[in-house]
């Protein structure tokens, strides 16, 4: 767990706020920090946070916040084609893909009990001057988020924009049917690009 928040610490995904600066509605609105702990076969114990965006369900229509996927036929196609014309073909997940993303919005997310106290063993100079504690004696850290967020309601979209921006800025050209698939010329040949943000 220590290490989970360690690498969100580390990757700016969060800074501290000084809950007497936030309004009522602040705190209230805040987004509750989950963490799931899996046991892999390993015996690893891997932990991942996230936050609780189904209260930003009340203010983000679903139209502004949906990431487009790749359609079913647009797969269907370029498998075909990748068929006829033997081309390689490869798959990958970019880990860690939200929090590449950066969050322009104003999002406050809500560290409880345990999870702020480890926050704090983290970087103890820059949390512990934020941490208050309720009326039954339970550690509060308020952060805001730099970063999208797995749970968030704008997190894919903030991934799709990026990733979608990287892509042209390195020549790909996406595709005027299908969102999520982008095309370049590389020595002579095409490569395609097909992608689902989940």
């Amino acid at each position: 767990v220590t290490k989970e928040l360690s690498q969100l610490h580390t990757m700016n995904c969060f800074r501290p706020c000084d809950p007497r600066s936030l309004s009522r509605d602040d705190r209230r609105h805040a987004l509750l920090s989950l963490m799931f702990l899996t046991e892999k076969r390993s015996g690893e114990v891997k932990a991942r946070t996230c936050a609780n965006g189904s209260v930003q369900r009340q203010n983000i229509p679903k139209e502004e916040a949906a990431a487009p996927t790749v359609t079913t036929e647009a797969i269907f196609l370029q498998s075909t084609i990748f068929a006829h014309e033997r081309r390689d073909v490869a798959t990958c997940d970019i880990p860690g893909a939200f929090l590449q993303a950066d969050n322009p919005d104003f999002v406050i997310m809500r560290l409880d009990g345990i999870l702020a106290e480890l926050l704090v063993k983290v970087a103890p100079s820059i949390y512990r001057p934020y941490v208050t504690t309720t009326a039954k004696g339970n550690s509060v850290l308020y952060v805001q988020l730099e970063k999208a967020l797995y749970g968030m309601m704008k997190s894919a979209l903030l991934f799709y924009r990026k990733l979608v921006a990287d892509l042209v800025s390195i020549g790909f050209v996406l595709n005027p049917y299908d969102p999520c698939v982008a095309n370049k010329i590389v020595n002579g040949n095409q490569l395609t690009i097909c992608w689902h943000v989940d």
